[in-house]
C-alpha cells in the first residue's frame, strides 16, 4: 500500500494533483441546514433556496464544453451548502449526469475526477448518503 502525505494525493485519484493543476467547480445545492452555527458563513440559512436540476444541468454542460477555460487535466466537482446531504437526491442525479456526459462526450476528465461534498456530518449515516458514498 502506498504512504499517502499530507498534502498529497495519492496515485488512485490518477492526474488529481494540484501540483499540476486542478480545476474547482462547486455547486452550492440548498442554503437550508440541520444546525444553525453562529460561526457559518451562510448567516440567512432558509429552505426556500435550492438548486434545481435544470440550473444544474446548464452549468455542468456548459463547463464541459468551455475547454478551453476549464483546461487543467483533472477535476473537482464540490457540492456545499448550508448542509448539502440535506439534498442528497439531487447530487446523485447532477453526480450521474456528470459522469454520463463526460462518457458521452469522451471528455478528457472521464477517468480524471472526484466528487467532494462538505458537510457537517450529521447524516452521514442515512441511507440515501451510504449508498451515494458506495456508489460514486
Amino acid at each position: 500500500m502506498e504512504e499517502i502525505k499530507f498534502g498529497k494525493f495519492p496515485t488512485s485519484f490518477h492526474n488529481l494533483n494540484p501540483e499540476v493543476g486542478c480545476n474547482d467547480i462547486t455547486f452550492c445545492v440548498t442554503e437550508d441546514c440541520n444546525l444553525r452555527c453562529k460561526y457559518c458563513y451562510l448567516a440567512h440559512k432558509n429552505n426556500l433556496r435550492k438548486m434545481d436540476f435544470e440550473t444544474a444541468k446548464r452549468a455542468v454542460n456548459y463547463v464541459l464544453s468551455a475547454q478551453n477555460i476549464y483546461n487543467q487535466p483533472s477535476v473537482v466537482w464540490n457540492f456545499i451548502g448550508g448542509e448539502p446531504l440535506l439534498e442528497i437526491d439531487l447530487i446523485d442525479k447532477i453526480s450521474d449526469y456528470i459522469k454520463e456526459q463526460m462518457y458521452l462526450t469522451n471528455h478528457p476528465w472521464v477517468d480524471n475526477f472526484m466528487f467532494s461534498i462538505g458537510t457537517n456530518g450529521i447524516l452521514y449515516n442515512e441511507d440515501k448518503v451510504q449508498k451515494y458514498i458506495k456508489e460514486k
